[in-house]
């Protein structure tokens, strides 16, 4: 027995096409499944527990959907698979693993997930978490009249862009203190892939324990358009005085002002600090 777990808001409300996709295609198979709305689950610990004993559940939906559920279960332990039925907008997370099309379990992929702290919140996330101009735009982008795509992504990043005032933030690591005056944005990668597939964090691994934090700083506001699309294909590193990439398990990151921040393509808004960690992946844990 299958229980399919779906997103109704997925795909800008389109999600029911990939249900109905994968559901023919579990008949065809003739295997027996269970479809349940995410957003009707009132009590997630309690509905894991009553459905320990079947096979698989298999999450149709994106990054946000992902982001929902890990931050729901945390540190409870799942005993049947976790698979993923690719449906969503982002798909940074089925992009950094490979996953083009059809079922894959994740599970061994939500083990060890990055924690961030910010105001009175501790929340896991699978891809990155950003401040400055990256929050900014995923706050555009998610209260947009338009779809959410590639090309809605950049241009909400240019529109983020004007708007922008690029401030002092502070990054500290425990071997290092780095203040930056002019900051566009500071991001925490746990992989490569933000905003729906650009390669901010080229070297930046899940499997490892080590998180990326990509700073993009000091560059000229007429420059800022034109390093923008490099990110897409992972080059803009290449630009030294305005891209640093620090390689860290723990970081704190102050801003002098209020900021947006973004997390896994959910957007926070007045942000003055976070402190992002990522612990040993423990292999023997089910879940988290």
């Amino acid at each position: 027995m299958d229980v399919i777990l779906f997103n109704p808001l997925s795909r800008n409300g389109k999600g029911q096409k990939s249900v109905e996709k994968l559901s023919k295609q579990l008949l065809k198979q003739k295997r027996e499944f269970r479809l349940v709305n995410i957003l009707e689950i009132t009590n997630i610990h309690d509905f894991i527990e009553e459905n320990q004993v079947v096979d698989r559940f298999i999450i149709i939906g994106g990054d946000g959907t992902l982001n929902k559920l890990i931050n729901e279960v945390k540190r409870k332990e799942i005993t049947p698979d976790i698979c993923l039925y690719r449906s969503g907008t982002g798909n940074d997370f089925a992009r950094s693993i490979k996953h083009k099309k059809g079922i894959v379990s994740i599970k061994e992929y939500l083990r060890g997930l990055p924690t961030v702290s910010f105001d009175d919140k501790k929340m896991y996330f699978l891809n990155g978490v950003g401040l400055g101009l990256d929050g900014l735009t995923v706050s555009k982008v998610n209260n947009s009249r338009f779809r959410k795509n590639k090309l809605n992504y950049f241009r909400h990043a240019l529109e983020a862009f004007r708007e922008h005032k690029p401030g002092k933030i502070t990054i500290d690591t425990k071997n290092q203190t780095i203040i930056v005056d002019k900051a566009w944005l500071v991001v925490v990668m746990n992989d490569k892939y933000l905003g729906g597939g650009m390669k901010i964090a080229p070297k930046a691994n899940r499997n490892n324990e080590m998180l990326n934090v990509v700073i993009i700083k000091d560059a000229p506001r007429y420059l800022v358009p034109f390093l923008m699309p490099t990110i897409y294909l992972g080059i803009h590193t290449i630009f030294k005085k305005y891209v640093k990439v620090i390689e860290t398990k723990e970081v704190t990151i102050t801003s002098e002002n209020s900021t947006f921040m973004q997390m896994d393509g959910e957007d926070y808004n007045n942000i003055n600090k976070i402190i992002v960690k990522k612990k040993k992946i423990n292999k023997s844990l089910a879940m988290l």
